[in-house]
């Protein structure tokens, strides 16, 4: 396997499970004090969880964009190879906006700080960390297939296989080389 897919799939991989353990260590509503008229939201993991996973996904949709060659002319000689995975990459830069939003949103959410009026104090729903871990683990996979369709070699057929076009001037031209094997002694010219 190509050293640049294990990066980007780790780098996305590392994201999602940051993505679920901040969904597991939110804040939920009985761990917010309320002080006077404010609500007080505690110290929490979620918050540094939440920006970390919304940095390595950045760095993944970077590394797999800057090593697909989305953008740069290549010698994909298929088309819908070209075409497939610059597909791919669009919809891998997508996922990964909508899931950074995400990250960023349930990070802010999980900040602790002293905000809205009481009694009414607002949490961050479930599942938004974890909709942002799915969403990084699908723009990871997009992205990755983007690098895959987009560095493939033209198909060449089977080894040594020439096209078919070509095949007839080849055909035409006299093979020269040495015998492979010595001539029989009773054929050998006598002087």
């Amino acid at each position: 396997m190509d050293k640049k897919v294990i990066i980007v799939g780790t780098l996305g991989l590392l994201s999602a499970i940051m993505g679920f353990a901040a969904e597991g260590t939110k804040i939920i509503i009985s761990d917010v004090r309320v002080s006077g008229d404010e609500c007080m939201y505690p110290p929490n993991p979620s918050l540094r969880l939440g920006l970390s996973a919304a940095f390595l996904l950045l760095m993944a949709q970077a590394t797999a964009s800057a090593v697909g060659g989305c953008c740069k002319s290549s010698a994909v000689s298929a088309e819908t190879n070209r075409a497939v995975g610059i597909v791919c990459a669009v919809l891998s830069w997508i996922a990964a906006v909508i899931a950074w939003a995400l990250f960023v949103e349930g990070a802010a959410w999980n900040a602790n700080v002293a905000r809205d009026t009481a009694p009414v104090c607002y949490v961050l729903k479930d599942g938004v960390f974890a909709g942002a871990a799915v969403l990084a683990l699908a723009a990871t996979a997009l992205g990755i297939a983007s690098y895959v369709m987009l560095r493939r070699q033209p198909n060449e057929g089977p080894a040594g296989a020439v096209a078919s076009w070509r095949q007839p001037l080849l055909q035409a031209r006299i093979a020269m080389g040495h015998p492979q094997f010595p001539p029989h002694p009773q054929w050998r010219a006598q002087v």
